[in-house]
């Protein structure tokens, strides 16, 4: 692991991410941290399940590909809590 491939990874994540809210039109932001958490529940119970029964090659989604959709609702869900963050400092919220 270096740089480099540490940075092809998530320029990777960042194009599928951007095409995926494109394609959603926002809607992984709907929910708020709760349904953030929901997703990335699905997912990590979705990659514990394939490495568990070691399908490694499933019907649909690839074990790279939940991994990628695990970090990508991680930055939505850092998106959603700057957004909380930001309105609660506006409206004097703690």
């Amino acid at each position: 692991m270096n740089e480099e491939s540490i940075k092809k990874i998530t320029d990777d994540i960042s194009t599928i991410l951007l095409k995926k809210n494109q394609d959603y039109g926002g809607a992984s932001f709907d929910l708020g941290l709760n349904g953030n958490m929901v997703h990335l529940w699905d997912k990590v119970s979705r990659y514990r399940n394939l490495v568990e029964k070691g399908r490694m090659e499933p019907n649909f989604e690839s074990v790279e590909d939940t991994l990628k959709d695990m970090i990508g609702y991680a930055i939505i869900g850092l998106h959603i809590l700057a957004d909380k963050t930001t309105e609660d400092k506006i409206y004097g919220k703690n």
